[in-house]
């Protein structure tokens, strides 16, 4: 069994958490104990798009790190908290009020290649300890940045049509937050916006509702969160932990979905017979690496070019 699952990832509850029960269900369905694994976690506190991968899959986790995700953010300005998000406790006020011009004027500031420190709660190692157990124990760590890539942060203004995004997926019933977003602007309170968030991999969105904040001279944190797309999987083909146990099998998206956008490098079945042995082909096209491997256009593998020659890196 190899593909992938596009797992609508509830409020409370953790990604591995979504992981397990993939898994159970699929051994269920199955009678086997099968591989599972998601492609980027999303913390409790968040839902949405939570692409799991079954079987082999899981080997393509190093070739979707880089995928661009958008996010469906609120950011509270005026207080933060310890984990910059609003399950943590409150370590500092601001009463200065930010309006929707100040948050305009500091937006360009926090789009592009830039380098963001990671939340004190994250999964980042330190000496050999997770950042979050370390801040979970009271002491504090001093992480480096990381240079990621903001594609841009657009304000969702007063006036916008915004329709509710469970409209266009009617077959997610949970969506509370879900729920909300079709109510959003209304149910903002003081010194609160929202913003859809398109950026790269391993950006943490907690970090731009701190770094916002001090932008403006204030405070903040991060007050909702969801994922509504993670690289080539969107919510329009998600689907919920209840709809994924009544239908397993037929959920499971084939390998290409996650492998879109990269070149495709189609042998014959002598020359694809060899690769799979480990045997390096001549290779003399164009082509971007890395790349895919097909054999007579069934997807085998991720491919590299060396010397003119094409090898399988990494089996699927």
């Amino acid at each position: 069994m190899i593909g992938f699952v596009n797992i609508f990832k509830p409020l409370n509850m953790t990604s591995s958490d979504v992981v397990v029960k993939v898994r159970g269900i699929l051994k269920k369905a199955s009678g086997e104990k099968q591989k599972t694994g998601h492609l980027g976690t999303l913390d409790p506190l968040a839902s949405g798009v939570l692409p799991v991968a079954v079987g082999n899959a899981t080997r393509l986790f190093d070739y979707t790190l880089s995928k661009t995700k958008t996010y469906i953010a609120t950011f509270k300005f005026g207080v933060t908290t310890d984990t910059l998000d609003s399950d943590g406790k409150i370590t500092d006020t601001c009463n200065k009020t930010v309006s929707k011009q100040d948050v305009l004027a500091v937006i360009p500031k926090l789009v592009g290649e830039i380098d963001q420190i990671p939340p004190q709660y994250s999964a980042k190692s330190v000496g050999g300890k997770k950042a979050y157990d370390i801040a979970r124990a009271g002491g504090s760590v001093s992480l480096a940045p990381k240079r990621v890539h903001i594609d841009s942060i657009r304000l969702i203004e007063n006036g916008e049509n915004i329709k509710k995004i469970s409209d266009k997926i009617p077959h997610i019933t949970d969506y509370k937050y879900d729920g909300r977003y079709s109510d959003i602007l209304n149910s903002l309170s003081d010194n609160e916006f929202a913003f859809e968030i398109v950026c790269g991999g391993g950006t943490y969105i907690r970090s731009i509702a701190r770094d916002m904040a001090e932008a403006l001279g204030t405070v903040g944190y991060m007050s909702s969160l969801c994922r509504t797309q993670s690289g080539n999987f969107d919510l329009s083909g998600a689907v919920t932990l209840e709809q994924f146990e009544q239908n397993p099998l037929e959920c499971i998206l084939p390998l290409d979905i996650a492998l879109k956008g990269y070149d495709v490098a189609n042998l014959n079945e002598k020359d694809g017979e060899k690769a799979l042995n480990g045997v390096k082909i001549e290779y003399n096209k164009q082509i971007n690496q890395p790349f895919v491997v097909k054999i007579c256009d069934k997807t085998v593998g991720i491919g590299e070019l060396k010397d003119g020659k094409l090898f399988i890196k990494t089996r699927l």
